[in-house]
């Protein structure tokens, strides 16, 4: 998990950050965004092909301030609770999310062979929920 992302990133701008030292060593990219305020919370999750770029991503990203908009935030990284990209992919397929504009789902990038590291279609699953399906359920709550 990448944390204290400043809130004007949007998820073309942190592609471009991260694919400056680690593009096709990751399979997966989501960085979630608040669609009132239409900015993204402030972390973003990626899954890395192998265990060993984890380590050239955290000496690269790691308690270092970000480039662009004079922010102060410093990036943090930690390990989210869902690990791995089938798991991802699985836990997101359904979402309401991909029932939003493209530019605010998750990403998936394929993981081996001469395309590794190119963009993959996601996978959007049979009981895709909408958005105002998941405020009713809250109401009734």
């Amino acid at each position: 998990m990448i944390r204290n992302i400043p809130n004007k990133y949007s998820q073309k701008m942190l592609l471009s950050t991260v694919d400056e030292k680690h593009k096709g060593t990751y399979d997966f990219l989501y960085l979630p965004i608040d669609f009132k305020n239409k900015c993204n919370v402030g972390y973003a999750f990626i899954n890395f092909i192998y265990p060993l770029s984890i380590c050239d991503f955290y000496q690269s990203f790691n308690h270092r301030k970000w480039d662009k908009f004079n922010s102060d935030k410093v990036c943090e990284l930690s390990y989210a609770r869902i690990q791995g990209k089938q798991a991802l992919i699985t836990h997101f397929q359904n979402s309401s999310l991909m029932t939003e504009d493209k530019k605010c789902r998750p990403l998936i990038f394929f993981s081996d062979g001469p395309n590794q590291g190119t963009y993959e279609p996601f996978p959007v699953g049979p009981n895709v929920r909408r958005r105002n399906d998941v405020r009713r359920e809250d109401e009734r709550e």
